[in-house]
């Protein structure tokens, strides 16, 4: 995740970057909105095409402005994506259900981030109509996560996130961090992890691009998309997770990884402030952040930790969990905090993580077709 998506796009993310102040609400498209996940799809089974779609990029969606003034991402030249890169690129996505492939292929281009930012340079873009051509979905996945010789499992993925939301740089593997973290007897699977990180990002281009999260007339994407096909990110999401008024007087096109704007959970105990989580743990003082990462995986409302800090990543996170779900059929994610043994595909099985997987399917992102 990283990354943050256009919503919205987050979106991964970058897991981030943050834009430039909303313009006042304007009527604007009254019909749900047509995908821009046109075009059809060459056969693919080994992910071959797919990877060699990708190129570098130093394009930083943060500072991508609207109007006549914004300009898409382009290929940077300077630098090669490499075999190694574009072979663990091809193994992911053969490894991923169909309709994450049919979305995948799709894509306008496929990018590689420069890590200098961090392994959080991972991000998901979504053109309205207000950024010609208008018409274009983006992935860029961070350079960290193919990285030569990666032995990263999807628990080591995740750890580095918690790290990273919490300021602690290793993710938590110093012993005077003593921030909780997952364990796993799954052996390293880069592959999986890196259809993860994609599947994370398609998650926030694919919010965008249905338009889920703009059922209010009041959100800023609703001055270039019409309402979605169904409403049910209102319930399955907001309804069932999430604090409205606060979701509502703080809607986004663009989210930044790790900002929560403003936004609470409802079940107390994920409800909490990541500015003071971070302060704490900054201190030493990690009573706090453990107790929030153990809330979150011994209930079975949310899928991870990063899920728990706004609803687009909640939403993002679910888009991811269920590709992993779909790729390990009748297998196990399986994670050891302290000294519970979690299966995070089981989750699916809750009520509300449900009710989360029906409301994409609703929105016809379960779906091979454009």
């Amino acid at each position: 995740m990283k990354s943050s998506a256009l919503i919205p796009l987050v979106a991964l993310v970058a897991a981030c970057s943050a834009q430039a102040a909303e313009t006042p609400y304007q009527t604007g498209p009254t019909e749900p909105p047509v995908s821009h996940f046109q075009g059809s799809c060459d056969s693919d089974p080994d992910g071959t095409k797919f990877a060699q779609k990708a190129c570098y990029t130093t394009f930083d969606p943060s500072n991508a402005p609207f109007g006549p003034s914004y300009r898409p991402p382009t290929c940077d030249k300077s630098k090669q994506v490499t075999e190694l890169q574009r072979e663990l690129l091809a193994k992911a996505y053969s490894r991923a259900p169909d309709y994450a492939k049919a979305k995948l292929c799709r894509l306008t281009q496929l990018f590689v981030a420069r890590s200098s930012k961090g392994p959080w340079a991972s991000w998901g873009l979504w053109e309205g109509p207000d950024r010609l051509p208008g018409k274009s979905v983006y992935i860029a996945i961070s350079e960290r996560e193919l990285g030569p010789g990666s032995k990263k499992s999807i628990a080591d993925a995740e750890n580095e996130i918690v790290g990273e939301l919490l300021g602690v740089a290793d993710g938590g593997r110093h012993p005077r961090s003593r921030v909780a973290r997952l364990q796993t007897a799954d052996s390293p699977d880069p592959e999986l992890t890196v259809l993860a990180a994609l599947a994370h990002e398609l998650g926030h281009v694919l919010l965008a691009d249905s338009n889920a999260d703009g059922t209010n007339p009041n959100h800023p994407r609703r001055r270039v998309s019409g309402p979605p096909q169904s409403a049910c990110f209102e319930d399955a999401f907001i309804g069932s997770s999430w604090d409205e008024k606060r979701f509502h007087a703080n809607m986004r096109r663009w989210v930044d990884f790790g900002n929560q704007y403003q936004n609470r959970a409802k079940t107390p105990g994920v409800r909490f402030s990541l500015e003071r989580l971070r302060a704490a743990v900054r201190k030493g003082k990690v009573d706090a952040a453990n107790d929030v990462i153990g809330n979150v995986y011994n209930g079975t409302e949310f899928l991870s930790v990063n899920a728990v800090i706004n609803p687009i990543e909640d939403f993002s996170d679910a888009f991811k969990y269920k590709v992993l779900l779909d790729a390990k059929r009748n297998q196990t994610i399986g994670f050891r905090l302290r000294d519970k043994e979690i299966n995070v595909l089981d989750f699916f099985k809750s009520e509300i993580p449900a009710k989360k997987v029906k409301c994409l399917s609703d929105l016809g992102l379960l779906t091979g077709q454009p």
